[in-house]
C-alpha cells in the first residue's frame, strides 16, 4: 500500500473562508495525494457578487490557488465556469430578467475562454444542468450555456467538467449524443458526481466520469464498473458545512480501507488514481 498514489478528480478551495490550497495540498500529499483536479466555485463563496466582476475576480482567486498548489508539488488541471446551480438561483428569483441572467453567463464563459487560450487556466467547469427539477427558463439557459461552452472546449482542445442531473441512462444519451453533434473529444468531456446507475449508463457510450468517493459509493463502484473512471472528493471547503461533499484526505483512507478489507487490489486503484489521470489529463505519473 506504500506505493499507492492518490488523485482527486474534482474538488474546490476557498482561501478567504475556508482552508485554501495550501492547507488542503500538504494534508493530501501526506496522504498519497499526487494530483488534484480543481475547479472554480461561485463568487458568493469568497464574498463577491453575482456579477460579471464578482466572477472575474473568483476565477483570479481560482488561478492563484492553481499556482499555490502546483509550487508545493502536486500535479493539478484547472477548471473555471458558472455552475448550473447558480443560474437556477438568479432566475428562479427573477425569471423576467433570464436573459440578461444569460448573457452574463456567457460573458463569463468567454472570459474564461480568453484565459484558457492564454495558458492560465486548463478547461471549463462545471456547467451543466442542476441535480434538482429546475424552472423551464434556468433549464433553457443552462443548456444554452453548456453547448456554448462545449463548443468553445472543442475548439480550444481544452478540458470540460460537466454537472447533471443523476438520470441513469437518458442523461448517459443525451451527452453521448450532445458530444458527437458539437465533435468534441470525448476524452475532454468529464461528468462529475455521478451515481452508480448513471456511471454503469456512461460507460456503455464510453464517456468518462467521476464517482464520489464515499465508501459505499466505492463499495459499489469497484464491483461494477470497470477501471475507467476517475474518484472525486467534491470538498467545497466551507467550513459552515464541513467535508461536504467529503474531505481529499478521505476519499484516500475509502479507497485504503476497501483494498484492506479485499474488496478492491491494487492494480484496479492504480488504473483509476494513476493510469486514468495520466491519459485523460494528460500529465506524467508520479
Amino acid at each position: 500500500m506504500e506505493k499507492l498514489v492518490f488523485a482527486d478528480g474534482h474538488m474546490h478551495s476557498n482561501p478567504v473562508k475556508g482552508l485554501g490550497i495550501e492547507n488542503i495540498a500538504k494534508r493530501f500529499s501526506s496522504a498519497g495525494g499526487w494530483f488534484i483536479a480543481l475547479v472554480s466555485l461561485p463568487p458568493h463563496h469568497f464574498g463577491f457578487d453575482n456579477s460579471f466582476d464578482g466572477y472575474v475576480k473568483s476565477v483570479d482567486v481560482l488561478i492563484r490557488e492553481c499556482r499555490a498548489g502546483k509550487e508545493l508539488g502536486l500535479k493539478m488541471r484547472c477548471f473555471a465556469g458558472v455552475h448550473p446551480a447558480a443560474v437556477e438561483d438568479e432566475i428562479s428569483k427573477n425569471p423576467k430578467q433570464s436573459m440578461k441572467i444569460l448573457e452574463k453567463a456567457l460573458m463569463v464563459i468567454d472570459h474564461i475562454a480568453k484565459l484558457v487560450k492564454n495558458g492560465l487556466i486548463d478547461g471549463f467547469g462545471e456547467v451543466g444542468r442542476p441535480h434538482y427539477k429546475s424552472l423551464p427558463e434556468a433549464f433553457i439557459a443552462n443548456t444554452i450555456i453548456l453547448k456554448h461552452t462545449l463548443t468553445l472546449a472543442k475548439d480550444l482542445g481544452a478540458w470540460i467538467h460537466l454537472h447533471l442531473e443523476q438520470g441513469g441512462e437518458i442523461t448517459a444519451f443525451d451527452i453521448s449524443e450532445t458530444v458527437k453533434a458539437i465533435s468534441i473529444d470525448k476524452k475532454l468531456t468529464i461528468l462529475h458526481h455521478l451515481d452508480i446507475a448513471t456511471a454503469r449508463h456512461a460507460q456503455q457510450h464510453q464517456l468518462i466520469f467521476t464517482v464520489p468517493g464515499k465508501i459505499q459509493i466505492l463499495k459499489e463502484a469497484f464491483k461494477s464498473l470497470k477501471p475507467m473512471y476517475m474518484v472525486e472528493s467534491d470538498f467545497i471547503d466551507d467550513p459552515k458545512r464541513p467535508g461536504v461533499s467529503s474531505y481529499p484526505w478521505d476519499i484516500v483512507d475509502n479507497q485504503k480501507k476497501l483494498l484492506l478489507d479485499g474488496i478492491v487490489d491494487e492494480n484496479y486503484l492504480y488504473k483509476l488514481n494513476v493510469d486514468m489521470v495520466s491519459k485523460i489529463y494528460d500529465v506524467e505519473p508520479p
